[in-house]
């Protein structure tokens, strides 16, 4: 390394240390300094392009398609990765799927629960959604109103608002907006996603969320909660009106599922431990991660509308990846991230 470089090298790498511990430095320094593992795997018609496969970790989630279709998938997805020096790891995935890796000797951790709930029947009476019905009723007052609406079909004077917010929020954590299962202001721009926009009588935007259609036999059964925003202005509780305006919206169409997603690397409850040292890594990850991107707290978010909860997976081969699963989770969701951005995800954890 070249001389003028080493003293900042230096003073970076004690401040990680003292400031967020051994254990944490050596994730975070990992992330920028070491072998970067694959978000996704490669097409096998791609795979001769690696001039290292034996540093490679493929961090996926679940099959999609044909039911019966999906166990021969992933049994041959993980063949194909170990032939070629790679270790598979699903991620996020259903206790239904795991069960054909655990057959196999795969072991699991829960990392996640995904929330959801049937809009058909759902109400904001109960005391445990006191919150919803207090913000709705709110909202109400105040005149606020929900759009729902493609991206498309939104006033320029809106999507540019709806943007602005974005980069507000992504300029407030010194950090990029994170990947892999969660999405963003492009996403929106598909046209078969759907924005749901709180403004007020002015027309101001003060909050906006996002919604993943699920299909079957061509038809949409279910939205999926992507994208949340709001202003710094904005009200108490416009998020839960918004969400309890979705399902407003949903049971008038006749949607079967209302879903809130998972976050990431948080759980409502303590599930089985598979193996101590991959929950204490994927805790350590998700504490790194946690004072910038509230995941935790996302998670009491969604447990005031009173969704089932469904624990979502992490299935490994070996744990003799340890190591490489937890960069590997990072890397999925932060792949950009920079020297600069280490440091300051490190800031935010002190």
């Amino acid at each position: 390394m070249d001389q003028p470089l080493r003293a900042p090298w230096r003073a970076m790498i004690r401040y990680v240390v003292f400031g967020v511990g051994i254990a944490a430095a050596l994730v975070l320094l990992s992330l920028v300094l070491g072998a970067r593992p694959a978000a996704a795997a490669p097409a096998p018609a791609q795979q001769t392009l690696q001039t290292h496969p034996s540093q490679q970790r493929g961090l996926v989630g679940g099959p999609f398609g044909w039911p019966d279709a999906r166990t021969a998938a992933m049994t041959a997805f993980a063949r194909w990765c170990d032939d070629n020096g790679w270790t598979a790891v699903f991620y996020g995935i259903g206790a239904e799927t795991a069960g054909v890796l655990t057959a196999q000797g795969w072991a699991t951790l829960p990392v996640a629960e995904d929330a959801d709930f049937d809009p058909r029947t759902w109400t904001t009476s109960g005391k445990k959604k006191q919150d919803v019905r207090t913000s709705v009723n709110k909202a109400a007052r105040e005149g606020l109103t929900a759009t729902w609406s493609s991206w498309q079909q939104l006033p320029a004077s809106t999507t540019r608002q709806i943007e602005a917010i974005s980069e507000e929020w992504v300029a407030e954590r010194e950090l990029p907006e994170m990947g892999f299962t969660l999405g963003g202001v492009d996403e929106m721009r598909d046209p078969a996603v759907r924005t749901l926009v709180a403004q007020d009588p002015e027309g101001t935007v003060l909050a906006v969320t996002s919604w993943l259609p699920g299909y079957r036999d061509g038809r949409v059964v279910a939205w999926t909660l992507d994208v949340m925003r709001r202003t710094p202005a904005a009200p108490n509780g416009v998020m839960e009106f918004l969400v309890a305006s979705a399902a407003d919206r949903m049971r008038e169409d006749g949607v079967e599922r209302l879903s809130l997603s998972a976050a990431p690397l948080a759980q409502a409850a303590e599930g089985p431990q598979a193996n101590d040292g991959v929950q204490s890594l994927l805790d350590l990850v998700g504490g790194i991660l946690e004072p910038v991107y509230g995941f935790r707290s996302l998670l009491r978010f969604k447990q005031k509308f009173g969704p089932e909860l469904h624990p979502l997976v992490l299935a490994y081969p070996d744990p003799v990846a340890l190591p490489a699963i937890g960069i590997a989770v990072v890397r999925a969701y932060l792949p950009d991230l920079s020297l600069r951005q280490a440091v300051a995800l490190a800031r935010g954890r002190g």
